[in-house]
């Protein structure tokens, strides 16, 4: 059975940790590309008539998804609250981080999008904020154009609380 998109939409705002888009975003979104997405979920959204619609079931599965989603990120969360770290990119409440070697990259979603800051090394022996060394050559895009987004001058990291080094 389809629902109204604007219902649908009511529904997964009123879920914890929804992000809180526009109904017109999802309305472009549905006009754009014939889905949209609740979260990390894409459903498909049909119109009928002048308005847009889902398949209520479509609705329910994103729904338990986004909840499966969130109870996975509080997980993650008080794992890192224990200093307890997993190899993958992993999305916590209000950031992530994502392990490379000795080190870890962590970021918080707030200080991105004010373009305060991107995140910090942070050392996985101690935990102490650690520094960077930057001695590489620009890669073509950055030299030319804009950010490859891949750090690309990076070339060690290291921790001066407990000695630990990284090359890059």
């Amino acid at each position: 059975m389809h629902i109204p998109l604007s219902d649908a939409v009511d529904r997964f705002k009123r879920e914890p940790g929804a992000p809180s888009n526009a109904y017109d975003w999802y309305r472009r979104c549905a006009t754009r590309h014939g889905t949209v997405w609740l979260g990390y979920h894409r459903i498909a959204a049909i119109k009928q008539g002048r308005r847009w619609t889902v398949d209520e079931a479509d609705l329910k599965d994103a729904l338990i998804k986004h909840r499966e989603q969130q109870a996975q990120v509080a997980r993650r969360t008080a794992d890192y609250d224990l200093q307890i770290l997993h190899p993958d990119t992993v999305l916590t409440v209000g950031g992530g981080y994502w392990v490379k070697g000795g080190f870890h990259f962590l970021w918080n979603d707030m200080d991105r999008a004010r373009q305060r800051s991107s995140g910090f090394w942070r050392c996985n022996t101690c935990w102490a904020p650690a520094a960077t060394e930057r001695n590489r050559e620009e890669c073509h895009r950055c030299r030319d154009w804009s950010s490859c987004g891949d750090d690309c001058t990076l070339s060690r990291i290291y921790c001066s609380t407990c000695a630990a080094s990284e090359a890059m």
